[in-house]
């Protein structure tokens, strides 16, 4: 066969080019393979999470606590460690007690109350992938860096369940008498954690007609506690904030200093 130069190139270069060609279907196949085994990984994981959450929506209208042995024996551990920290993230109230370190294979709970609405939206929020970057996040390391917020949370709701519920507002005083000896229901770090709270929860808003506190007011503190709303106060420096308060009360009374002179001008 003559050679021309068509025939030279092309001997050059078909097999460069199936060669590229066979290179890039491979790879293209390969990586779409990978994806697509990621995303069966991944859909199962969201179906882990999506059963979780179902057994915690039979418990609704009850509290969280109620679930902790179904949630702990319907769920393996390899489950639990894949999701976990995707549902405390998401709202679900996991907790350790003060006196406990974390523990995957006990998971606990807040005595908050489900609410099946909230769980459904979170469900949602899984199902359209919005929270795949949670998964897989390492439960003890997450937990245990959030050691000091669970166990100040849990002085703070021993203050409002052992103190706070049991004061009676005194309408025309408007003083509040606390339990005798209140102050020796706690260790002196866990009274220096509850000082400011002690101040700032307590208002005439938490009290009925008879002085006693409203039952509803003290579960909404104690909800709050969980979401970590009151952290501020339950980890805030009190001198800082006795003198930040002082700040405030003496620029009031300059205030009404001031405008009592005004008007004294004005007459």
């Amino acid at each position: 066969m003559e050679l021309t130069t068509f025939n030279i190139i092309a001997y050059i270069l078909i097999p460069i080019l199936t060669a590229v060609i066979g290179g890039w279907v491979g790879a293209y196949l390969g990586s779409k393979y990978q994806e697509n085994k990621e995303e069966n990984k991944m859909a199962e994981i969201r179906d882990i999470a999506v059963k979780a959450l179902t057994i915690l929506k039979k418990y609704a209208k009850q509290e969280y606590s109620n679930a902790e042995d179904d949630f702990n024996t319907s769920l393996t551990i390899t489950d639990k460690r894949c999701v976990i920290v995707l549902l405390h993230k998401l709202g679900v109230p996991v907790y350790i007690p003060a006196n406990e370190r974390f523990d995957i294979h006990r998971i606990h709970f807040a005595n908050r109350i489900v609410d099946s609405e909230d769980l459904d939206g979170i469900i949602l929020q899984i199902q359209q992938k919005h929270c795949d970057n949670l998964f897989f996040l390492d439960a003890e390391t997450y937990f245990s860096s959030n050691l000091q917020f669970t166990a100040i949370r849990e002085v703070g709701k021993r203050y409002v369940k052992e103190v706070l519920s049991k004061s009676i507002y005194n309408k025309e005083t408007k003083q509040v008498t606390y339990p005798d000896g209140w102050v020796t229901f706690f260790g002196l770090g866990e009274y220096y954690a509850v000082r400011i709270l002690h101040e700032q929860a307590c208002t005439d808003l938490l009290y009925d007609q008879t002085g006693k506190a409203r039952p509803e007011k003290i579960e909404q503190i104690l909800r709050e506690i969980d979401m970590g709303i009151w952290d501020n106060c339950l980890l805030g420096n009190y001198e800082m904030y006795r003198n930040a308060k002082a700040q405030i009360e003496m620029s009031t009374v300059f205030q009404t200093i001031a405008k009592a002179q005004q008007r004294v001008k004005n007459e």
